[in-house]
């Protein structure tokens, strides 16, 4: 599910030959998002969304209906959420959630010298869980811009 790395340092887009705007970028309850999709692998599964590039806040990957199937929450620069809902998910507890569901992966971002001696960002991800009501309150509304016929819990 992405890679921080798929972004030209210093440049404020995306590269060009991978991915494609495929909507309006919109602004719901200070949330600005827009949909975009791998040029070369459209309509796959589990589409691939790029690093974050300073247009929006959320990235919605297109599924094969032209609806969203996944969106990913960036702030400062780093992936902090993603909001998926393409297919069923069972967490090793046992939790369960549908496809069309929306289960929620949280991302901690660190920092750690590698054996070159430079600094990279390192992306641990949580458990999935449901969206609390906070998150549907704030994301609810764009991502049922992007999809009407996602389910919450």
């Amino acid at each position: 599910m992405g890679d921080q790395r798929t972004y030209e340092k210093g440049r404020n887009d995306f590269y060009s030959y991978l991915y494609k705007t495929v909507s309006q970028r919109i602004t719901i309850n200070s949330v600005t998002g827009k949909m975009i999709e791998k040029k070369a692998y459209h309509n796959e599964k589990h589409n691939t969304l790029p690093a974050y590039n300073g247009t929006s806040e959320v990235y919605f990957a297109k599924g094969t209906d032209g609806l969203a199937i996944q969106c990913k929450v960036y702030s400062n620069g780093k992936m902090l959420k993603d909001f998926d809902w393409s297919h069923p998910h069972r967490n090793s507890d046992g939790t369960f959630f549908p496809e069309g569901t929306v289960h929620v992966q949280e991302y901690t971002v660190t920092q750690k010298k590698d054996k070159d001696g430079k600094y990279h960002d390192y992306f641990m991800r949580r458990q999935a869980r449901p969206m609390t009501q906070s998150e549907i309150d704030k994301y609810g509304p764009i991502i049922r811009h992007f999809n009407p016929n996602v389910r919450f819990k």
